[in-house]
């Protein structure tokens, strides 16, 4: 019974799965996550900070330990956004091959898509209508439509909550002005793309990742839902989210169920993406899988 690993370096969060291989489907063994936001400088200077190289590297020691103690057959170690962009990232990825012996990869952001993609699909809850993938982390967002298990379109947009944060939000709390200019970009991202998600006639919208969880919990919390929280956020739901969040000082977002503590940093800036999302490609609303990037590898 083979053993995988799949380790994700993101903008924002680093994280590890490991899988068993058992009567034709993978069995989840060990899972880890943690923020680094190795993206933080890139997306202002270009350059990944030695703070955020070191921390990151740090994390990927213990991941490195936890494959080696479960006696993994294979793993395989991808970056994105933050990588993509960085003018230093070969110097991350001899730091990270000298203290683990791992080579990263650097994907594209349509590769990524590909991978959210097969991570999804892995889910009897992904039916054959057109559905589209929504996957928003810390330096870019990627949007996939699927039909039938294969996809349509893909695309990969620099709408990160890392990188939108670093850009446009420098007050605490948000000043009308800043997510004014916000929404703008935003705004002027997704219309690029307009086109071609209109075109698929999409019946299900299904979001992946550490955003799309923070705000369906949030959703729960706002509907005083008892017990587990519910997947799903509306639209309505989401334009009301986002204006509560952008009122508040991080201190007071951070005291919202759901959203923790360094999510709270970079909330407001991922909420208003999914509220432009939801309002310009006129869609009802999203669930939320905890399926991704680390599935599909």
């Amino acid at each position: 019974m083979p053993t995988f690993a799949a380790v994700d370096i993101g903008s924002n969060s680093v994280r590890l799965k490991i899988a068993r291989l058992q009567a034709g489907r993978l069995r989840a063994l060990h899972e880890d996550r943690e923020v680094t936001r190795l993206g933080d400088g890139v997306f202002g200077s270009g350059f990944l900070t030695p703070e955020s190289m070191a921390e990151t590297v740090k994390v990927l020691r213990r991941f490195h330990r936890a494959t080696q103690q479960i006696v993994t057959d294979s793993v395989r170690v991808v970056a994105t956004s933050a990588l993509r962009d960085a003018r230093n990232s070969q110097a991350f990825l001899e730091w990270v091959r000298s203290a683990t012996g791992w080579r990263v990869e650097i994907i594209s952001g349509v590769e990524e898509a590909r991978l959210i993609h097969l991570g999804l699909v892995s889910s009897p809850r992904v039916d054959r209508s057109p559905t589209l993938m929504m996957d928003l982390g810390g330096g870019s967002c990627e949007l996939t439509v699927t039909q039938g298990g294969h996809i349509r379109d893909a695309v990969s947009l620099p709408l990160g909550a890392v990188r939108l944060t670093h850009e446009f939000l420098r007050h605490d709390p948000t000043r009308k002005g800043e997510l004014k200019r916000l929404r703008g970009f935003v705004t002027r991202e997704v219309n690029r793309i307009i086109d071609r998600i209109a075109v698929a006639k999409v019946k299900n919208v299904i979001a992946t990742s550490g955003t799309a969880a923070a705000l369906a919990a949030v959703a729960s919390h706002l509907r005083h839902s008892a017990g587990r929280a519910r997947p799903m956020v509306s639209r309505a739901e989401m334009s009301r989210i986002t204006k509560r969040l952008a009122r508040l000082p991080v201190a007071e977002r951070r005291k919202i169920e759901g959203i923790g503590p360094r999510r709270a940093e970079i909330i407001v800036a991922g909420a208003a993406v999914y509220h432009e999302l939801m309002e310009r490609l006129h869609l009802k609303g999203f669930r939320y899988s905890p399926l991704g990037l680390r599935d599909g590898i």
